[in-house]
């Protein structure tokens, strides 16, 4: 409407009064709705426009359209990005993975350090079920690869053009360039590597196919996801040998693997860690002999507005951790860019602890000394009733061992019953002497003997009918001649026997029961005694690393402190003086004890591990905190770039008041006037203009001054000692005993312009160390 009434001008002055007292707030969820609300004026705004000007040809609505356009997309959200560094084997992956809770997501780093790729895990904005899962692998470019293709071939070839006897070795730099190389090209026998050049190599269409390209993964359950990925990321070194021959064909040609020529892989998913926008990335580090994937993390370290610092607790305080993992040159930058407050260290593997050396360390044995003493006594009456257990059980073999011949006997003189019973005499059975039986005597039951009578001479002979020796003669000779009341009599008493016999064997079977259920009883007490006293001692270790680390960490920025003070005026350097409150630099660092294994057992995941004592509650493994952490993150950009958004709605309202409310003046002016009043408007535009230059113009010169009194004019100084100490610096790379490197790792270095990071000799960068201060 060309003409809006006096309620539409109080609607926008109304508005413009709300948004601004919202863009005071510092709430990003209360920023971020209003946002929205604003977007969705805007877009009213925008179809008003569009509908009035259905010919298109008005430009001033035109231009209207367009601030729309161009102002709408700055309420997104920026990325917030976290980078996760830590040596090889600080649980990097499995925190990564129990932070977004997951059991594997993110690929554990268990291949070579020649494999080193980024990974960044961000939210998932895919709605599809089939799509809750993604992810981009992204390869290198041919021209990379022709590149490094080339010095890995130098690395692992001898002057004769054949595998060199270095690479046999899988852990020399010869070896773990052999390694890619066979990787990517399996079917390149050894000793035909002469007859391999680059562009052969680099036609092969497995490569060709996949070098400058990305490959997308969309999966619904974690687990598929996960294989899928490790098919791209994983080395099928680490696969052993059963396993490499089971179901495999004999003569089914080896397989092209891709993790060489992977550059980044980035990762989508949904974990609530990341709904907030913050994309962690799992930064392996810069000094990767690929030159594609070392610029790649030197890329997202410059993108961190976060850094996460991973180490296992039980080496993070003794090999300070905190004060000298990063380095001397990336803390100078983290004080130049003011980043300090950016920094965030994670003690890993708080599970893998020594109660013994915990409660000598910290000195807890006040603090156990209690659940020591309930232990020690849940111990005792745990060996007293085993002791029992092994009596009652001894006893019971007596008393099965009763029944067992009671339960013989029975059946002997039920055959004698059987016997009398037919009409024929019968004896009472009499023990053979034990020291008359011989090794192959018969020891079968009576019952399968075949007993019969003489009734001439009264023998009870064996089944041969023949007596065995005159001793035997004897005894059958001293039988008695038995009744039908004897042997009815017999067989109560044997019947009696056998029944007290399994009375008591159950009774104390019952007994032994008990005490079973009393020793479960007892070691689930003392269990939980020794979960009480990991928990103690695992919370106890965790407050002391966090203060030492914090410490440690406070301790190295002032190191870098006072380095760049004297620097800057050595006379009136006084080291006893703090340059800034480093117990503040201490408490202001974030340090989180974590364990990812028992958060993910108490979450239900790694059933086929063991588990974890010490931990009755999620909070007490520091993932949900660290979870929380990382949310909170993004709340500064968050509110910021909301902050910036409505400021420019608001300016784009008063425009549109502007707009509108020239219409409605109707001033009585003339065009002479009128053109008064532009020229006018124009000349202060003009002094606008030029007051805004000249304050640009002095503020640079006040910028290229103190570049020029702190920066440049030091260069002529500062080359002049770098190239004085170049040549003992470069003597030293090759001077073992000087902390330099072997001939392999000294050649490998050079190859790859002065970068290298090498499995002995770790990270080398010697055009660092030539501009080192």
């Amino acid at each position: 409407q060309s003409t809006p009434g006096e309620s539409d001008k109080q609607d926008l002055t109304n508005l413009d009064r709300h948004i601004r007292h919202i863009i005071q707030l510092k709430d990003p969820a209360t920023l971020e709705a209003g946002a929205d609300l604003a977007i969705q004026t805007l877009k009213r705004f925008e179809q008003i426009f569009v509908r009035h000007d259905t010919s298109g040809l008005d430009r001033e609505v035109a231009s209207w359209v367009e601030a729309i356009a161009a102002l709408v997309p700055q309420a997104q959200r920026k990325r917030t990005v976290v980078g996760v560094v830590g040596n090889t084997g600080a649980g990097k992956s499995s925190v990564i993975n129990a932070m977004l809770d997951e059991e594997r997501l993110v690929p554990t780093n268990c291949m070579r350090a020649c494999t080193a790729v980024v990974t960044e895990i961000s939210w998932n904005n895919s709605d599809e079920a089939s799509s809750k899962y993604r992810a981009e692998i992204e390869f290198i470019s041919p021209e990379d690869w022709e590149k490094e293709l080339s010095v890995l071939m130098q690395e692992f070839s001898s002057e004769s053009g054949k595998l060199s006897r270095e690479a046999q070795d899988p852990n020399s730099d010869a070896g773990i360039a052999w390694a890619k190389f066979h990787a990517v090209y399996p079917s390149v026998p050894k000793d035909a590597l002469h007859k391999s050049t680059i562009p052969t190599l680099m036609s092969k269409n497995a490569v060709r196919s996949v070098l400058g390209t990305t490959k997308q993964i969309h999966m619904s359950h974690p687990g598929r996801f996960y294989v899928e990925l490790q098919k791209y990321v994983d080395s099928k070194e680490k696969v052993s040998r059963k396993d490499k021959t089971k179901n495999k064909p004999q003569n089914s040609p080896p397989k092209m693997e891709y993790w060489p020529l992977i550059k980044v892989v980035k990762i989508y998913t949904k974990s609530p860690a990341l709904s907030t926008g913050a994309v962690v990335v799992d930064l392996p580090g810069v000094q990767d002999s690929n030159a594609a994937r070392a610029a790649v993390a030197q890329s997202y370290m410059q993108q961190c507005t976060g850094l996460w610092i991973v180490a296992p607790i039980n080496r993070a305080v003794d090999d300070k951790t905190a004060k000298t993992l990063l380095g001397d040159s990336f803390k100078r930058q983290l004080k130049y860019d003011g980043g300090f407050s950016s920094v965030t260290f994670i003690c890993s593997k708080t599970d893998d602890i020594s109660i013994t050396e915990v409660i000598e360390s910290l000195g807890l044995d006040g603090e156990v000394a209690e659940f020591e003493q309930q232990s020690s006594r849940c111990g005792e009456q745990i060996e007293q009733a085993e002791g029992k257990i092994q009596d009652l059980r001894e006893s019971q073999k007596v008393y099965k061992l009763v029944m067992k011949g009671a339960t013989k006997d029975i059946e002997n003189w039920e055959i004698l019953q059987d016997r009398l019973e037919d009409g024929q005499l019968v004896y009472a059975p009499v023990a053979e002497p034990k020291k008359r039986k011989k090794a192959g005597s018969n020891k079968q039951p009576l019952k399968k003997q075949a007993f019969f009578q003489n009734s001439e001479h009264g023998i009870s002979r064996s089944s041969d009918g023949i007596p065995s020796s005159d001793d035997e003669v004897q005894i059958q000779a001293e039988q008695v001649v038995l009744s039908e009341l004897d042997i009815k009599n017999k067989l109560k008493e044997l019947r009696d026997t056998k029944k007290n016999a399994r009375r008591e064997s159950i009774e104390m079977q019952r007994a032994i029961d008990d005490l079973i259920s009393q020793v479960r009883t007892l070691q689930k007490e003392q269990g939980r005694i020794r979960a009480e006293v990991s928990r103690i001692c695992i919370a106890e270790r965790n407050l002391y690393s966090k203060s030492a680390i914090q410490q440690d960490f406070a301790a190295g920025i002032k190191e870098i402190d006072q380095e760049n003070a004297a620097e800057a005026d050595e006379d009136s350097f006084d080291p006893d003086e703090d340059i800034r409150d480093y117990d503040q630099v201490a408490k202001s660092l974030p340090v989180f004890c974590v364990s990812s294994r028992a958060y993910q057992k108490i979450c239900g995941r790694m059933q086929k591990d063991d588990n974890i004592h010490g931990f009755t509650t999620r909070e007490e493994t520091e993932i949900p905190q660290l979870q929380t952490h990382c949310q909170k993150l993004t709340e500064a950009g968050r509110i910021q770039t909301s902050r910036t958004f409505l400021t420019g709605f608001c300016q784009l309202l008063i425009s549109f008041r502007l707009w509108t409310s020239d219409n409605t003046l109707h001033l009585p002016l003339n065009e002479k006037q009128k053109q008064r009043h532009l020229q006018f408007l124009e000349r202060k535009i003009e002094e606008l203009k030029t007051g805004v230059g000249d304050i640009v113009h002095a503020c640079m010169e006040e910028v290229r001054s103190e570049v020029r009194l702190q920066i440049s004019s030091r260069f002529p100084e500062l080359i002049n000692a770098a190239i004085e100490v170049a040549p003992k610096t470069a003597l030293a790379w090759g001077q073992k005993a000087q902390g330099g490197l072997i001939w392999a790792s000294y050649k490998a270095v050079v190859r790859r312009d002065g970068v290298f990071k090498s499995p002995t000799a770790g990270d080398r960068d010697f055009n660092l160390d030539l501009v080192e201060p």
